[in-house]
Order: structure tokens, then C-alpha cells, then sequence
């Protein structure tokens, strides 16, 4: 995240703070989001409130009161109504504790800037906090990734078990072992111990177990988790084709189950891979 606290008259910077690297100059910075406001203002006869430039997602917020004008940039990972709920935050902060130094300047900003100084901290309170709040939900995130590859696993499993006979059902276990250690192999995923907690047997299938949620790479874990699926649908479909496993994947409820958890899948970005993958396109 990137904040500027901007006199939206004159442009002047009160404050400024980035918890991202850039090599922006901020007071060249500031005088374009200055002047970027009068235009909209102009043209629009309105503040912009939030676009995305320069690879960020940027919000506005205007308080015409006090003439200020609070930006806000930040990945754009970042949704725009968290984004702006922030800089709400910060600007109610930013009043609520100087407030009275405007009424003391007259109703201007003009004069010693370092009074604005301490407020550093205050930002970086906030900051803190959204880190950890967004730590947890990653966390939460990932821990319902995991259990939609698990819940998966498991109807394909059911899959093998309910619908082969013991000829083919020999054969893509045979298959299946075999990709695994190919995948192990992989350059990508090789030399990860992480991925060491994700182990197959033929006797016990896929299991997880002691995935550390908060420090592994979770992009890492679910690309492999997506490798091995694709191997197992790939076996499936060579052994029985593709119209045979359309039928067990509906008899065995893997159509169901993407249907019912269709919310869930689109928010963590799954629901694209399942519809592919399982059918068959």
C-alpha cells in the first residue's frame, strides 16, 4: 500500500507513506494525483473514487471540508472496497487528530508540516493490523483450498474403488504411481520440502498431512495439486475414455459436488480448472 495526504487545493504533500518498494519520486507523485483530481473535478464535476494505472489499483477519497484529498494505491490482488475501506479509516484518523490544527491555521494546511510527522505511526498501527487480518484470511483460504483437492481425491478414489474392475483399476494405479514420481521430479517441484507432506500409496491414495498453511508457498502446493489431478483425470479417461468417465464422475457425485460448492470454487479461483478438467474439454 501507498498513502498520500494532499492539500487538494494547492497540491501541497502533508504526509506520505509506502509499504511497497517503488522507486516513484513522491513529490512529482503528488503533483500529478493533484492535478489528476482538478481534471476530473473539471471535466466531471466529480472526484474519481478508484482506477487502475501503472499496474496498482488506486482510490480516492475527497473531503471537501477540510480540503483533502486521501490516495491510496496497492496491488491490484487488493479488492477496491477494501482499498477504499482503509483509506475511510486513515482520513477519519487523520481528522479526528487534526482537526483543531486546521481550525488554528485558519482553516488551512499552510505552515510546519512536521506537525503531521507522528501520524506516521498511526498509519503503520493500521497497517499492521490489516497484514495480520489478511495473513488470516489467506490462511483461511488456503485451508479450504486443501479441502476441496481432498474432498476430490476422495470421489475419484470412490471412482476406482466402485467402478473397475481389477485389470483397470491395476492399471491407473500403475499409472498414477508412476506420474507421481515423475511430478516429484519435476524442476519446479523437486528439492521443495514442503511438497514431501503430499505422499500416494497405492494401498492409501493421496494424503496431506503437517502442511505447514502459514509458511509454505501456496501457489507452489496448489500447482502441484492441480498436476496430479490432471494426471489422474488423463489416466481415467485413457483406460475407460471420455464418455465412460463422464458417467462415473456423475454416478459418483464429483458433478454434485462442483455444483453445490460452485460459490466457494469462483471465490478461490478454482471453478474454471474443475468445469475443464472433469469435463473433459
Amino acid at each position: 500500500m501507498i498513502l498520500w495526504i494532499l492539500n487538494s487545493e494547492s497540491g501541497v504533500k502533508l504526509l506520505y507513506k509506502s509499504f511497497l518498494k517503488t522507486d516513484a519520486d513522491e513529490d512529482i507523485v503528488s503533483g500529478f494525483l493533484t492535478a489528476f483530481h482538478h481534471f476530473s473535478m473539471t471535466e466531471f464535476h466529480q472526484s474519481l473514487e478508484s482506477i487502475e494505472m501503472g499496474g496498482l489499483r488506486w482510490s480516492y477519497v475527497l473531503e471537501q471540508e477540510y480540503n483533502l484529498l486521501f490516495v491510496a494505491a496497492d496491488n491490484k490482488r487488493v479488492k477496491t472496497e477494501i482499498l477504499m475501506g482503509r483509506l475511510n479509516v486513515i482520513k477519519n484518523a487523520f481528522i479526528k487528530e487534526f482537526e483543531q490544527v486546521w481550525k488554528k491555521k485558519g482553516k488551512n494546511w499552510e505552515g510546519n508540516l512536521n506537525v503531521f510527522t507522528p501520524f506516521l505511526k498511526t498509519i503503520e498501527d493500521y497497517y499492521k493490523q490489516w497484514e495480520q487480518a489478511e495473513n488470516l484470511t489467506d490462511v483461511a483460504d488456503f485451508f479450504d483450498i486443501l479441502g476441496v483437492f481432498q474432498q476430490i481425491l476422495i470421489i475419484l478414489r470412490n471412482v476406482l474403488e466402485n467402478k473397475m474392475y481389477t485389470k483397470s483399476k491395476t492399471i491407473i494405479l500403475n499409472y498414477i504411481e508412476e506420474t507421481y514420481e515423475s511430478l516429484k521430479n519435476r524442476d519446479e517441484f523437486k528439492n521443495q520440502p514442503e511438497l514431501r507432506n503430499i505422499s500416494f500409496s497405492k494401498e492409501s491414495w493421496y494424503n496431506f498431512s503437517d502442511i505447514d498453511l502459514i509458511k509454505c508457498d501456496k501457489e507452489l502446493i496448489i500447482k502441484y495439486l492441480k498436476s496430479i489431478l490432471i494426471e489422474i483425470v488423463s489416466a481415467l479417461k485413457n483406460v475407460k475414455g471420455k464418455n465412460q468417465c463422464l458417467k462415473y464422475f456423475n454416478e459418483e457425485g464429483i458433478y454434485a459436488y462442483i455444483v453445490s460448492n460452485m460459490k466457494l470454487l469462483k471465490d478461490l479461483n478454482l471453478d474454471r480448472f474443475f468445469l475443464e478438467h472433469f469435463l473433459l474439454i
